[in-house]
């Protein structure tokens, strides 16, 4: 039954699990970078296999969280310790400012959604992007906030953006001291649940798309968007399957 089970709630798990960039691109190189991570699959693959008996069920504590985080309050809650850094890490924190963590998390439903909100005002402030995004999370945790191992499931490999009115590109730079540390732990367990999860990426541009060089990209209703979805452990296996270009009519 348990074999069954696993079988029939397979396709929800791995539709529900989902890691999306999801930016918004203004003419003038500002926009919004959102970086959302849903598991609501994964726990209700949890939830199912769940060995406990009714009666225990019935007397556990669900979790249950729906807020947002402003990080200006984290800097403002955490500046004795900031003080003491370096200039270029107060400086990497302060340009974080206005950025948000959201939280969604019910146990109880099998509910669990993180997204990541970091404003930018022009299109260097997305590079080393993956950096800016353990640096929130570091703190979030720091504060109790967090859902834990977000740092296992952001991108590994350095990734850059250019943008401008005649085309966009992203480019992935893959460090060899990642691939080696990747290949020194193994990352069974991690392999394993990234196995569940698709990573997609959404991207909103003020121009009309004329071609991209990602064969299998979908073109939004609107021409100015363009939507890829990949396995993840594929992108762990070749984290430049998303360097790709787009350019503009």
């Amino acid at each position: 039954m348990k074999k069954l089970f696993l079988f029939l709630l397979l396709p929800a798990i791995l539709n529900s699990c989902q890691i999306t960039e999801d930016v918004t691109f203004h003419k003038n190189g500002s926009g919004s970078y959102n970086f959302n991570v849903d598991m609501s699959g994964m726990m209700q693959m949890m939830k199912g296999m769940d060995k406990k008996n009714d009666s225990l069920k019935a007397q556990k504590k669900f979790k249950k969280k729906d807020t947002i985080i402003y990080f200006s309050s984290i800097i403002e809650k955490n500046k004795d310790s900031i003080a003491k850094l370096s200039k270029e890490e107060r400086e990497s924190l302060k340009a974080l400012k206005d950025a948000q963590i959201r939280i969604n998390l019910d146990e109880e439903k099998g509910k669990m959604f993180m997204q990541y909100v970091i404003p930018f005002k022009s299109i260097a402030d997305l590079d080393h992007m993956t950096e800016k995004l353990k640096q929130l999370n570091s703190f979030n945790k720091k504060n109790k906030q967090g859902m834990g191992h977000m740092d296992d499931i952001m991108p590994k490999a350095e990734i850059t953006y250019r943008f401008n009115k005649h085309k966009f590109h992203r480019i992935v730079k893959v460090s060899k001291s990642v691939d080696q540390k990747k290949t020194a732990n193994g990352q069974n367990k991690l392999d394993k649940m990234m196995k569940m999860f698709q990573y997609k990426l959404v991207y909103h541009f003020p121009y009309k798309i004329a071609s991209t060089t990602y064969k299998q990209a979908l073109i939004g209703a609107d021409g100015r968007s363009i939507h890829i979805e990949v396995p993840v452990d594929s992108l762990i296996k070749n984290p430049k399957l998303l360097d790709f270009e787009v350019k503009f009519q």
